[in-house]
């Protein structure tokens, strides 16, 4: 039981570092630092950090995935409204709040080592795909709800969402405003998804 928890803390503590400051960055000892796990106990864990670092994304897909089902599996609201409400939670919970913007651990990962590691690449492609997915069902709701035209593609709408959001967030985390991901909200809900 202690291994596990040793773990867990590592995935946790270097979910935080890798997600402030990038993987180049952000070393091991570091992580085991301020994990407070004696040095050279990584490795009774992780083989690589590469191996380390997929577990983190694991992680955070994880919470991604269950903000997902918080906001878009409510039977009570519409499908529009619950597209609204998850798209401002994630600029509750990403924007500037009083801190710097880190941006999305995904996005990140994917602009600083998607294109030098094809399974951490695999991955990331996997999970993006998964949100997509998510986003395209509830869009498919709304149109069957008459809340959007009968011709909207579900799936162009949903790749468009996701890409148009992680643009805001490094655009966001360019300028440490929340500006970008106010301008993508307001022009994905009263331009692009206008019913």
């Amino acid at each position: 039981m202690a291994s596990r928890t040793t773990r867990e803390n590592l995935i946790e503590v270097g979910l935080e570092l890798v997600r402030s400051a990038g993987y180049s960055a952000t070393g091991i000892n570091q992580i085991l630092e301020v994990a407070k796990i004696p040095k050279g106990s990584f490795y009774h864990h992780f083989s690589t950090k590469d191996e380390f670092v997929m577990e983190v994304i694991r992680r955070y897909a994880a919470g991604e995935l269950d903000r997902l089902e918080r906001n878009l599996d409510d039977s009570t609201r519409s499908p529009m409204k619950k597209l609204r409400r998850y798209f401002k939670d994630l600029m509750a919970t990403y924007g500037r709040r009083g801190g710097p913007i880190a941006g999305c651990l995904l996005g990140n990962l994917s602009l600083e080592i998607g294109g030098q590691n094809a399974e951490i690449r695999s991955l990331l492609s996997t999970i993006f795909d998964a949100w997509q997915n998510s986003l395209a069902k509830t869009i498919r709701e709304a149109i069957a709800a008459n809340e959007l035209p009968k011709t909207a593609k579900a799936d162009d709408l949903a790749a468009l969402l996701v890409n148009g959001w992680e643009g805001a967030q490094v655009r966001a985390k360019a300028d440490q405003s929340d500006k970008p991901l106010e301008l993508f909200f307001d022009n994905t809900f009263n331009v692009l998804l206008k019913g």
